[in-house]
């Protein structure tokens, strides 16, 4: 692990936010902006590079703000990063909140405000969440998720209001927040001290490990919730079919619901059958059952 930066944290911030950055050179200077437009100063971001490339400390350098911050990371996937960016920026200061978000996401004005007032305004509530839209291929805006609930009967992860139409959404008179089950991760506004005492599980790698440390959360006594006037445009590639198998198999088992994994392969051949006819391949379902086969096998860590 190694480091890179010149800044001095903001002692008057009430926000830290740690950026989990992977070989996405085109938006993550966007990232930066729209953070410092909302507020932070540029000592307050922490960059996590897990690009595990060469060029990608002078390539970053040539993008961001010279003083903001720079943590260069192995490749352990999203919760190792957001785990070691989270240790690294809470020696450097003492924050309220902190802000966990990915390199590709596009902030809405008032974004950050909107969460951070959610979390001041209710002390029980321990992470916050804006409304998710992302883009289509033909251009058109839609919702990717307005934060998580878990299936009735199998138990899996599933968006509120994924692929809905944005004025739809917007139209509905929704409370200042509403509670949820989960939060998608790629922007969640946590009391830091929570990410203090509840590190990210790193054994899913990619996929769930925001919905397994919400839930951990909520068991304890802090709940979730969606703040609806946050708006946060995303872009995501969807989850490789070996990770959707395996990871639904160690959620179900991290959390005691082991005579639920029986329905994980209908869950996820849902998914993959689709995308075989379309690549008329074979291999998204082959990934899957791998993917399921590894989840049972592998041993637990908590």
């Amino acid at each position: 692990m190694a480091s890179c930066g010149t800044g001095e944290p903001s002692m008057t911030g009430r926000t830290g936010a740690v950026v989990v950055h992977h070989r996405s050179y085109d938006t993550i200077g966007t990232v930066v902006s729209d953070l410092l437009s909302q507020g932070l100063e540029t000592a307050d971001i922490l960059i996590v590079d897990n690009s595990e490339e060469t060029s990608s400390g002078r390539r970053l350098r040539e993008i961001l703000p010279q003083d903001v911050p720079l943590l260069f990371v192995a490749n352990r996937g999203y919760g190792a990063a957001v785990n070691e960016g989270v240790r690294a920026i809470q020696t450097r200061a003492s924050y309220e909140f902190l802000l966990v978000a990915t390199h590709e996401v596009h902030l809405g004005a008032g974004s950050l405000v909107d969460l951070e007032a959610a979390l001041d305004a209710n002390p029980a509530i321990g992470a916050v969440g804006p409304t998710l839209l992302t883009t289509t291929n033909d251009g058109r805006d839609e919702v990717w998720s307005t934060g998580g609930k878990l299936t009735r009967w199998a138990r899996i992860p599933r968006h509120h209001d994924h692929r809905a139409e944005p004025d739809v959404v917007f139209s509905r008179h929704e409370p200042a927040v509403v509670r949820r089950v989960w939060l998608d991760g790629a922007f969640v506004l946590y009391r830091a001290r929570l990410l203090a005492d509840f590190r990210i599980n790193e054994s899913f790698f990619m996929y769930v490990e925001e919905v397994e440390l919400h839930l951990r959360l909520e068991r304890a006594g802090h709940a979730i919730g969606w703040v609806p006037a946050a708006r946060v445009h995303q872009s995501s590639a969807g989850t490789p079919m070996f990770y959707l198998g395996r990871n639904l198999v160690l959620l179900l088992r991290l959390n005691g619901q082991r005579l639920r994994i029986g329905l994980v392969p209908f869950v996820a051949l849902r998914t993959a059958l689709p995308q075989s006819v379309r690549r008329r391949s074979m291999r998204p379902v082959l990934d899957v059952v791998r993917g399921i086969s590894r989840g049972l096998r592998e041993r637990l860590v908590r």
